[in-house]
């Protein structure tokens, strides 16, 4: 049930009418630290604390099982159908925070995945104001994807009539990329490893009045996630 409960926070965020108030291609990065059902007081704390010492992060707070899902209530109330899979009892716990240097947002996110009692991160740009004219979109592939798996997301990639600056990024090709970024943000290149990024598809594309036009990507086989980004990011 923890994987639902993801599932309808992860399509929550593919609805959003996305904004932001810094320049147009950037904007905060708001990051969802997901915690094991199991997780113990001590690396909930910890999880925290982990945060807080990272660059660039800001507004660090735990959300609570009963908020999340009372949260969930009001923002799924024109969704039935995916709020009737969401019981107080599998609601996860979260803690939320803002990177305010999207250019390392990605490989916080990724260091954070490792750590104990986490169950999954994700991250999309902040709500602000004005709204962006376009977003930057991150297409993940999993490690098991197969070549025709692979063949269709990109095929659906490539489809996108309004998808700008469309590019495959590889593992290795991701990890020097933030390794690069993360220079002279203390130890946060050296907490990232080769093994930790993903490949993925990435792309801008323009917002529209009724969210970001790409959710349909997330339900394609082989697909781990995708994220929407300020456009620096990409």
């Amino acid at each position: 049930m923890r994987r639902v409960a993801r599932s309808l926070a992860l399509t929550l965020l593919l609805a959003l009418s996305t904004c932001t108030g810094k320049p147009i291609d950037a904007g905060d990065v708001a990051l969802t630290v997901f915690l094991n059902d199991d997780a113990t007081a001590t690396q909930r704390d910890a999880v925290q604390q982990r945060l807080r010492s990272m660059p660039s992060v800001e507004g660090v707070a735990l959300e609570t099982r009963d908020q999340v899902y009372e949260r969930s209530k009001v923002d799924f109330k024109d969704q039935p159908d995916l709020l009737a899979n969401l019981k107080p009892e599998y609601a996860p716990e979260l803690v939320h925070a803002t990177v305010t240097d999207s250019l390392i947002a990605e490989a916080i996110e990724l260091v954070m995945a490792e750590v104990d009692g986490v169950d999954g991160v994700s991250f999309r740009i902040a709500d602000a104001e004005p709204r962006p004219s376009r977003i930057g979109v991150i297409v993940r592939l999993k490690s098991s994807a197969t070549s025709e798996q692979r063949a269709a997301i990109q095929a659906a990639v490539g489809g996108l009539p309004h998808a700008t600056s469309v590019g495959f990024e590889d593992r290795d090709a991701a990890y020097e990329r933030l390794r690069q970024r993360c220079r002279g943000k203390g130890d946060l290149s050296t907490q990232l490893k080769p093994p930790m990024p993903h490949e993925s598809w990435r792309f801008a594309h323009p917002l529209n009045g009724k969210g970001s036009g790409v959710s349909h990507l997330m339900k394609l086989d082989g697909v781990d996630g995708v994220n929407l980004v300020p456009v620096e990011m990409l």
